[in-house]
């Protein structure tokens, strides 16, 4: 076994996604200062997360799923300016 071998570390696929759309986003904008950016960029990921898990938990009944898909398709359909 090589030394090489002995210490190669296993990178999570979680954390190399994380990193590669840091890395993307990062690059895209191109801030002024990468740790603010990071700092902003990690606190809204975290949020949205938070926002995700919150809402995902929210019981919903099938009536519900259902008024509310009918209720975006009326909308939908008045927005579009159609007539039946």
């Amino acid at each position: 076994m090589s030394s090489q071998q002995k210490h190669r570390i296993q990178v999570p696929d979680g954390l190399r996604d994380v990193l590669l759309e840091f890395s993307i986003a990062y690059l895209l904008e191109q801030p002024g200062d990468v740790i603010d950016y990071a700092v902003t960029f990690f606190t809204k990921l975290q949020e949205d997360r938070k926002t995700t898990m919150i809402t995902s938990a929210e019981p919903t009944s099938p009536d519900e799923s259902i008024m509310s898909h009918d209720e975006e398709l009326t909308g939908t359909i008045a927005e579009s300016g159609a007539q039946f």
